[in-house]
Formats: C-alpha cells, sequence, structure tokens
C-alpha cells in the first residue's frame, strides 16, 4: 500500500469520527418566553394601568365620568311642610265695652292710641286703671292682655285673658275673641297643643 493511500485512510477516519462526536452547543438550554406574560403596559390617558389577560378577555380602562345624583328639586315650601290639623277660627271683630263709664271709655280709646304708637307702658298703665275703675268689663281683660302679649308677657297676659273669660260669661262674641286672643299668646310662647286647645274654644262660641 502506497503512502498517499494511508494518508487518506487516515484523513477518512478523523471525519467519521467527528461525525459521531455530539454537537457541544446543543446542551444549551433555550428560554421559550412565548407563553410568560408580557410587562404591564404604561398607563394609558385614563390613569389605568392594564395587564394583558388570558386571550379571549376583552379588558376596557375604567373612564373617568362625573358622578350624577338625582337632584331634589320639587321640595314643598317650608310653610307647607306637614302640620297639626288645625281648625280655623274667623279673625273676632272687635268687641264694644259693655260699660257706660266714660272714664273707662276714654281709657280704653287712650289705651288704643298708645298701643298704635308703640307706647306699650302707657297702655298698660291706662288698662290697669281701667280694670281698677271696672273689673267686670271683659274688653279691659282683652286689651290688656294683648298689650301684654306685645310685651312678651305670656304667661301674664294669658293668666289676664282667662280672667276676661269668667268675667265675660254667657257673652258668645267677647268669649270668641278671648279664646282667640289665648291661641295666639300660648302659640307665641311655644305651647302648640294649649293653642289648638283654645282655637276649638274659640270656635264653639
Amino acid at each position: 500500500m502506497s503512502w498517499e493511500k494511508i494518508g487518506l485512510a487516515v484523513v477518512g477516519g478523523l471525519l467519521l469520527t467527528g461525525c459521531a462526536t455530539s454537537n457541544p452547543f446543543s446542551n444549551i438550554p433555550v428560554e421559550d418566553r412565548s407563553s410568560q406574560a408580557s410587562e404591564p403596559t404604561q398607563p394609558g390617558s385614563s390613569g389605568v394601568v392594564v395587564t394583558p389577560s388570558d386571550p379571549g378577555i376583552l379588558v376596557r380602562p375604567i373612564e373617568s365620568e362625573p358622578v350624577i345624583r338625582a337632584q331634589r328639586d320639587n321640595l314643598p315650601p317650608a310653610d307647607e311642610v306637614w302640620q297639626p290639623a288645625q281648625q280655623p277660627v274667623t279673625e273676632p271683630t272687635e268687641q264694644q265695652p259693655s260699660t257706660q263709664n266714660t272714664a273707662v271709655l276714654a281709657l280704653l280709646d287712650s289705651a288704643k292710641q298708645d298701643s298704635a304708637g308703640g307706647d306699650l307702658r302707657a297702655a298698660q298703665a291706662r288698662l290697669e286703671r281701667a280694670q281698677r275703675i271696672s273689673p267686670r268689663e271683659p274688653e279691659v281683660y282683652y286689651q290688656l292682655a294683648d298689650v301684654k302679649r306685645q310685651l312678651g308677657q305670656f304667661m301674664d297676659a294669658e293668666q289676664v285673658a282667662l280672667k276676661g273669660v269668667d268675667v265675660a260669661s254667657g257673652q258668645s262674641g267677647a268669649l270668641r275673641r278671648l279664646w282667640a286672643l289665648i291661641s295666639q299668646i300660648r302659640t307665641e310662647a311655644g305651647d302648640l297643643a294649649g293653642a289648638d286647645d283654645a282655637r276649638q274654644q274659640a270656635a264653639r262660641h
């Protein structure tokens, strides 16, 4: 055998040996990122970070919408709020004094002028003098009680008016006016139940 053939045989053997050897790069692990979740997206204009979910699920950002609540537009006025049922009483007409005493009549007339002018203390003094002169005159008690009401003396005003009720026994017009005044006094004093009772008393006359 010649040296040329021997050399070819050696080269061929080396080639076969190299092919049988495994690839040194075949064992390097390859990372598969196809199944891994991607990084969260940057916040959008709505300020919400959206992370992709499983395929087939639609993720919609929450939009900023104003909260609108139903308004109570048709509320009743304050004077139409429910109040206890009250029996209306016709405004009593002015009662003419039953006395013929000229001094009492003059004091009653002067007291009215004082009250109209805002001088309630002077009116009170005149009416108390008239009461001493004619203690059985219902009109004296009515005007005196009304003056005390205007002064804010509600307890005294009611007591004077109740004395007038006793004095006016049998006089329907005077009783009606006095009970209506008592109802007004009690209302201003905050005694609504008592005012309703007095209003019912006035309606009976």
